[in-house]
């Protein structure tokens, strides 16, 4: 087990064994890591020199928007509850050419990398329409009022920065990652308030904006519109929609792909597994035509 929020002052990057690149953007990179048989997650930041503040004064440096973020969020609830990943440390450079050909892409840069060593979290994924877990919706918001006391603003809500981790034996939970266009403060003005509860009604919105994610790919059918703009369908088909678990696979797909060609599947009971058998073939080709 790794220690609870323990920040490791001494880290050798000669002891790192990368053992793949987990994401990657065009300012970082996420690698899963060994460091003296733990696990961690190494995140570089590309660095081709300071960019400075922006007009309005936000930190434009991404590494050193996310580690301020971090220096406030270390000693926080919602570091030692479990919403975002643990620190255990950060580099000032680490040389790519003692790592290739895994880092090579950092090779053309200025300056070497910084790096920031974080948790890492297994069986994680990022939140989506189909793994959404509304039991554990409350989770999200609670994590973020957590973020906004210690004295940060996220400012990057989206559902891609949130991962559903399922450890072994535990209900999943949900974790907020990527600090890195983070902003900090002091003191809980008006501004400081209005920034929080924006971002509290971002992170409400969540539910609807993932049913829209799935809903996009059929929204040209004229059933899915008569769905959509009829407020008693609406009501009843998309709270349907909403109790399929999330557990099966794609049922959510199958549900719209299904209810596309068809326009029968009410109320959700008579949606069975053989319906989707049958018709997962043509959800696949033009259902819109319908």
């Amino acid at each position: 087990m790794h220690p609870k929020c323990a920040f490791l002052t001494k880290i050798d990057p000669s002891r790192f064994q990368f053992i793949h690149e987990i994401a990657s953007s065009d300012s970082s990179s996420i690698f899963e890591v060994d460091l003296d048989g733990q696990k961690y997650a190494l995140k570089l930041f590309h660095n081709n020199g300071d960019p400075g503040y922006a007009e309005n004064g936000r930190d434009l440096d991404r590494f050193r928007c996310e580690s301020q973020a971090y220096e406030k969020l270390l000693d926080s609830d919602a570091c030692t509850r479990g919403f975002i990943p643990k620190l255990y440390g950060q580099l000032d450079q680490i040389d790519p050419a003692d790592f290739h050909p895994i880092l090579r892409h950092f090779a053309q840069d200025k300056y070497k990398p910084r790096a920031l060593l974080l948790e890492y979290l297994p069986n994680a994924e990022a939140l989506n329409c189909v793994n959404y877990p509304e039991a554990l919706y409350h989770q999200a918001v609670e994590g973020m009022k957590e973020i906004h006391k210690a004295g940060v603003h996220h400012r990057d809500i989206y559902p891609r920065n949130i991962l559903v981790v399922r450890e072994d034996s535990e209900k999943p939970r949900l974790v907020w990652i990527d600090f890195d266009v983070a902003t900090t403060f002091a003191d809980f003005g008006p501004e400081q308030l209005a920034r929080c509860d924006h971002e509290i009604a971002l992170v409400e919105g969540f539910g609807e904006a993932l049913v829209w994610d799935l809903l996009l790919p059929y929204i040209g059918s004229p059933r899915v519109f008569n769905l959509l703009t009829d407020e008693y369908r609406e009501m009843t088909r998309l709270k349907d929609f909403r109790q399929i678990p999330n557990f099966i696979k794609g049922s959510k797909a199958l549900y719209l792909g299904s209810y596309t060609y068809l326009g029968t599947i009410f109320p959700l009971p008579g949606l069975s597994y053989l319906s989707c058998r049958l018709y997962k073939g043509a959800q696949s080709q033009s259902v819109l035509r319908s």
